[in-house]
This record gives C-alpha cells, structure tokens and sequence, in this order.
C-alpha cells in the first residue's frame, strides 16, 4: 500500500519528522515527511508498506498522546489523493542519518 497523507497538530520544531521516518524504519515501512513552510501545524506524508503496517501507524499516530519526549501531538490525519513522490520529500527513510538532528529525544511511536 502507498498513501500520502497531511498531519495536523504539533508537529514542526519538536522533531516530529524524525520521530516518524524511524517509527516507519522500524515497521518495514518506506517513508518521506516534509513540513509546510506556510502553517506550522502540518506536515506532508508519503508511506509506501504492508497494509497492516500502515493501519496500524496512523492509528498510533492519532492515539498516542505524545510521539516523542518533546510533545510532539497529531490531532488529524488527512489522506490526499495526489500521489507524492516518497524521494521528493525533506526527510525520507533512505536520507534520516544525514541530518544532524538534536540529541536527547526519545521516541515513543
């Protein structure tokens, strides 16, 4: 399954982007995330991996109340027709550890 996707809440400046590249890692799932320069409470989404996976993901992405130690909070999820390119994203599963990202946060998706 491939699906893009916007994320709503809190979710630029807390490491969010990290925070879910990973969380994709480690469920086998290949992913990109980019924020919106124009509103700080979005960021765009491509996910490409076992349905199951998937489901599961947006699921956490929605219940849990905090992703990361640092308050990062997903209020809605909106699947977007257009199919983006996972590779035409800032941060994608393949470009992670290229990014010198701040220590110290832990992950909780």
């Amino acid at each position: 399954m491939k699906e893009s996707f916007k994320v709503f809440g809190k979710v630029q400046g807390i490491m969010f982007r990290q925070t879910f590249i990973r969380a994709c890692h480690r469920r086998g799932i290949v992913a990109g995330a980019t924020n919106n320069k124009k509103d700080k409470n979005l960021v765009t989404c491509t996910v490409e991996g076992e349905d199951n996976e998937v489901y599961k993901l947006k699921n956490d992405l929605l219940e849990l109340k905090e992703l990361n130690s640092w308050g990062s909070h997903v209020e809605k999820i909106q699947v977007i027709e257009e199919d983006l390119n996972i590779n035409s994203h800032e941060v994608t599963t393949d470009n992670v550890d290229s990014f010198k990202w701040t220590e110290g946060v832990q992950f909780f998706l």
